[in-house]
C-alpha cells in the first residue's frame, strides 16, 4: 500500500471538499487497495508551519511514499523573495531528512488575478507579483529536482477558472486542479507498478 499526502493552505482544503464529489472521490481515481490519499489543508498556512505540521501528522499517519506540497501563495509579499526561497530550501531539506524514502512533489503556486487584498486591484503590483510567483516556481523546481523530487505545474489554470474575487478558484478551477493531481498520481502509480514487476 502506497500513501500519498497532499498538504498545503486552504486551497487544499477546498480541493478535498470538491474531491468528495462522485466524479473524483477522495482518492482522486486511485485504487484504494494500492494507493491511499491523505489530505491536509490548513487555512492561511505559510511555509514556516509546514515542518511542525508534518511532525505532528507523522505521529498518526503512515509515512508518505509521495508528499505533494501546495504552499507559498500566502508567503509572497510577506518577506523578500530571497528570504522565502531560502526558507523553502531549508524546509525541503528538513522534509528530505524526516522522510528519506519519500518522493517530494512541489505543486506550483497558482496565478491570481489580484494579489493585493482590497477592492481596488493595483494592476502593476499584480503583474509584478505574478512575475515573482513565476520565478519562485522555477527556482523551486530546481531545488526539488536536486532532492530527487518533481513538480505539478497547473499550466491549464488561467484567470477564467477563478471566482470574481480573482483570488479563489471556481468549482471548475478546483476540478481542473484535482484532475492535474489525478493525472500526475496515475502516471506515478503506473511507473511504480512497472518498477515492481
Amino acid at each position: 500500500m502506497k500513501n500519498v499526502w497532499i498538504f498545503g493552505h486552504s486551497l487544499v482544503d477546498w480541493a478535498e471538499k470538491r474531491a468528495k464529489s462522485p466524479e473524483f472521490g477522495m482518492q482522486l481515481g486511485m485504487d484504494p487497495n494500492s494507493v491511499r490519499v491523505w489530505w491536509k489543508g490548513v487555512q492561511g498556512m505559510t511555509w514556516d508551519q509546514l515542518v511542525p505540521q508534518l511532525h505532528q501528522l507523522k505521529l498518526n499517519w503512515p509515512n508518505p511514499d509521495l508528499l505533494l506540497i501546495h504552499l507559498g501563495g500566502n508567503d509572497i509579499n510577506k518577506s523578500t523573495t530571497e528570504e522565502l526561497l531560502s526558507s523553502i530550501k531549508r524546509e525541503l531539506n528538513s522534509i528530505r531528512n524526516i522522510f528519506p524514502q519519500c518522493l517530494i512533489v512541489w505543486s506550483d503556486i497558482l496565478p491570481r488575478r489580484f494579489w493585493k487584498q482590497g477592492s481596488t486591484p493595483v494592476e502593476d503590483v499584480d503583474k509584478a507579483v505574478d512575475k515573482i510567483r513565476d520565478m519562485i516556481n522555477r527556482r523551486v523546481h530546481t531545488m526539488v529536482a536536486e532532492l530527487g523530487g518533481t513538480a505539478v505545474t497547473h499550466e491549464n489554470i488561467g484567470s477564467e477558472l477563478y471566482r470574481p474575487d480573482g483570488i479563489h478558484l471556481s468549482g471548475r478551477g478546483f476540478d481542473t486542479f484535482n484532475l492535474n493531481m489525478q493525472d500526475f498520481l496515475e502516471k506515478w502509480e503506473s511507473e511504480m507498478s512497472q518498477d515492481t514487476h
